[in-house]
């Protein structure tokens, strides 16, 4: 389930269960504690985004048509913010639509097409967001996210990048796929405060295993905190704590709050 602020309509994060990809109503924190109270015209609220995301779901299952610039457009007349658009709307359309592809009910054509129109996407809120664009590829970076080796699965990874962007953060991000030397190299070149590494699949953990390894053997000072995310984590994948790593199962799970804190010089410790 997708979760959405019936209020101000931004996006909260997933819930149980995860396959299903409808939109759920909910209150934000800021709007909980504004006095906004859930009401029977919350369902009347949201019909907009229901609406828009109903036509952006049946688009990706017949082939989407549309100009990336069209769909941008009218995500900003309803108030949806960049990174709610991607993570909360687009992301999930890109998992259904690989479900259905799994299944045979839609072809590889079709699936590679809006993953296209997702890439086409964030080129136009880069493009709309110059403030955005200026904070990545950063040489002095507050979170380093990379992709394990052999994961080439890029969305993900960029979707993030524009939530951390939007929250004020400068970031810079690997792509494609790196070895752990090869992580480790950038790391000690850009010395970011968090490195985000991205798996998709399980095997992909032994790279977790060894960046966790690498990085213990970085000066204090030097070292990272590590974060990993990714399908596997969606899908239950849990860790052993000796690793010292933070999993995060979905984009909402980043910690935002810290790294902020860190950005901001508090000493306040990630752990």
């Amino acid at each position: 389930m997708i979760r959405w602020c019936a209020n101000c309509q931004n996006y909260l994060g997933e819930a149980e269960p995860f396959n299903k990809f409808s939109i759920s109503q909910g209150l934000c924190p800021k709007c909980s504690e504004s006095g906004v109270a859930e009401s029977g015209d919350a369902v009347e609220r949201l019909r907009p985004l229901t609406d828009f995301y109903t036509m952006l779901r049946r688009e990706a299952r017949e082939g989407i048509n549309y100009n990336p610039k069209d769909w941008v457009n009218k995500a900003f007349e309803l108030g949806i913010k960049p990174e709610s658009m991607l993570v909360g709307l687009i992301q999930p359309a890109l998992y259904e639509i690989g479900e259905l592809w799994l299944t045979g009910e839609v072809t590889v054509f079709t699936e590679h097409r809006f993953s296209a129109f997702a890439e086409a996407l964030i080129d136009v809120i880069y493009q709309y967001s110059p403030e955005l664009d200026r904070s990545r590829k950063s040489k002095k970076p507050d979170v380093l996210i990379a992709n394990a080796d052999a994961n080439y699965h890029t969305l993900g990874v960029k979707f993030l990048e524009i939530s951390l962007l939007s929250a004020g953060l400068k970031t810079h991000v690997l792509l494609p796929g790196l070895p752990v030397s090869g992580i480790i190299e950038r790391t000690k070149i850009l010395k970011p405060g968090i490195l985000g590494l991205s798996i998709s699949m399980s095997s992909q953990v032994k790279h977790v295993t060894e960046l966790s390894d690498a990085l213990a053997k970085l000066p204090a000072e030097e070292r990272p905190f590590l974060l990993v995310g990714g399908i596997p984590f969606k899908q239950g994948l849990t860790l052993p704590p000796e690793l010292n790593v933070s999993c995060c199962r979905n984009i909402s799970d980043f910690p935002l709050s810290r790294v902020k804190s860190r950005h901001n010089g508090s000493k306040e410790t990630i752990l």
